[in-house]
């Protein structure tokens, strides 16, 4: 395949996943278990015996959409990624090519659990989420930029 059109392969790839990861939510119930979505406010009596739960902070639901876009664009980078070095492997048979495989499928793991839209809709919980969350989303987003741009050479 030709070096132009993984490149365009990569970007549409990357641009549908961002786009998905603003719809899903927006076309979501606003009331949904674990996603995060709703916000608890405390009862107006206060909060006697631990009852109720307190509002997220402000800036909560913006860090988790940013985590959630972070985590999509790192498998739009996989994907495509993991398709170039099958086919590197099934040219060669290389065991290092098979090795980077493995490293492309364990980043891809990573991307899909670590990401809060994903985890809300498979009922899970996301948990607060704040600048050390999505520090190590970035910095897998930066190798995996240069991991790209160096297959493409």
């Amino acid at each position: 395949m030709e070096k132009k059109n993984l490149i365009w392969i990569i970007l549409i790839t990357v641009i549908l996943l961002v786009i998905i990861s603003f719809a899903v939510p927006a076309l979501m119930p606003a009331g949904q278990a674990g996603t995060g979505q709703a916000l608890r406010q405390q009862p107006a009596g206060g909060n006697p015996a631990g009852q109720g739960q307190q509002a997220q902070p402000a800036g909560q639901e913006e860090a988790k959409q940013l985590k959630t876009v972070i985590s999509f664009i790192n498998l739009g980078l996989l994907i495509p990624l993991f398709i170039i070095y099958a086919g590197i492997y099934r040219d060669l048979k290389s065991s290092f090519t098979l090795g980077l495989l493995a490293v492309i499928f364990a980043l891809g793991m990573y991307a899909v659990t670590s990401n809060p839209l994903l985890i809300g809709l498979l009922g899970g919980r996301a948990g607060d989420i704040g600048i050390f969350q999505i520090i190590p989303d970035l910095c897998t987003t930066v190798a995996l930029i240069i991991l790209v741009r160096i297959s493409l050479e």
